[in-house]
């Protein structure tokens, strides 16, 4: 076997079982809110959905990060996609509000075991010389999904049920179940364990520079997937679903090209190109009035902050050893949790006394920042 294949069956099944986790995952996002809502929740307790799901896969990431230094991956990835579609089985027989956000909270556990092992085992199975284009492949099974999967939702609880998304979900996570046996885990380096420290855990401290920019960068992604919706309603756009499927398909193709970029020239040239096409989608996007601009913005969007995350997530884990892989992927899951968290709550306040235009432009600002800082990394760099 080639050493220096990415697509081996192993990487292939990991990649599928991956995309399927997280279609099932994300399709529930934009329906849980509503669904808590006719269960009589106020409007606090509906925040909460999302606010209780990312402090559980905040909080066990680090653990996980520490006890994937010398333990298989394979196994707990079973165990966690299990664990995923049980709890999301449980949501129709829960009429309690309470009950309801415990199982969030879970449910957020569960997701955070899961997206840490996949990523490390993804890790653990690309050659070291092609990790920037292995994981930009890799990283289409989560940014498409992401995607992709909320329109899908929608469509599914419109035209049938809750119930019945519910258990389209549960599927999707059976699937996910069966292909992950096929995967190859490799067997981890035995290495000396320093002891666990949760409040050093949280972050990898190697990583640090790197989770600042997953935070800033998402902040773009957190205002698209919270107001981007709203915003085509106001402006009369009956096709916004292209946004969304315009930035799948053009971040997806531009995959190889700007792995092997990422390989040969390292990230910050990389990054900085795509995080000035992620500042001009959103000034474009906030001046759309029509599905032509629309489009363009979708492409710029897909080619910008659709290539600068997995360029991020590459960069996070070849700052430190192979060791530390598995808290080097967490940080940066964690780093990504919280960004979106932080947005979607910032400027749901600042959308009370602002337009969307306006957020719009004052969030497209936080590519521009991610720009300065890697160019200021690079030149720090470059002179040492």
């Amino acid at each position: 076997m080639n050493k220096q294949q990415i697509f081996t069956l192993s990487f292939l099944f990991l990649f599928i079982s991956n995309f399927l986790i997280f279609i099932g995952f994300e399709m529930l996002l934009p329906i849980l809110p509503a669904y808590l809502v006719s269960l009589n929740a106020n409007p606090m307790q509906v925040g909460l959905v999302t606010t209780v799901f990312t402090i559980g896969a905040i909080i066990i990431r680090p653990f996980i990060g520490y006890y994937l230094i010398d333990h298989q991956r394979k196994n707990l990835a079973i165990g966690a996609c299990i664990s995923l579609l049980i709890i999301t089985m449980l949501y129709p027989f829960l009429n309690n509000i309470w009950l309801f956000l415990l199982l969030r909270l879970v449910h957020g556990t569960a997701w955070g075991v899961s997206t840490t092992t996949n990523s490390t085992m993804a890790v653990d199975s690309i050659p070291k010389a092609k990790l920037g284009e292995g994981m930009g492949y890799f990283s289409i099974s989560t940014t498409v999904g992401a995607i992709v999967a909320p329109s899908l939702g929608i469509l599914i609880y419109h035209s049938f049920s809750f119930h019945t998304l519910i258990w389209s979900s549960a599927l999707l996570c059976v699937l996910a179940v069966i292909v992950l046996p096929f995967v190859q885990s490799a067997t981890p380096i035995q290495h000396e364990k320093q002891p666990f420290r949760f409040m050093e855990a949280i972050f990898e401290k190697d990583v640090w520079f790197q989770a600042l920019l997953t935070i800033v960068t998402t902040l773009g992604f957190g205002a698209i997937i919270t107001f981007l919706v709203l915003y085509g309603e106001q402006k009369g756009l009956n096709h916004i679903f292209l946004f969304f499927l315009i930035n799948a398909i053009v971040s997806t193709l531009l995959r190889p090209f700007t792995g092997k970029w990422f390989d040969r020239n390292g990230p910050w040239s990389i990054i900085i190109v795509s995080a000035t096409l992620g500042f001009l989608s959103l000034i474009v996007l906030s001046y759309t009035t029509n599905n032509g601009s629309l489009m363009i913005a979708a492409i710029l969007f897909g080619a910008g902050y659709g290539t600068v995350m997995p360029c991020l997530q590459t960069w996070t884990v070849q700052k430190v050893s192979e060791a530390k892989s598995g808290a080097a992927n967490a940080t940066f899951l964690s780093s990504f949790d919280v960004g979106v968290g932080m947005s979607a709550f910032v400027l749901g306040i600042l959308a009370e006394w602002m337009s969307l235009e306006t957020i719009f432009r004052l969030v497209s600002l936080s590519f521009l920042l991610v720009v300065l800082l890697v160019y200021r990394d690079y030149k720090r760099n470059k002179n040492m």
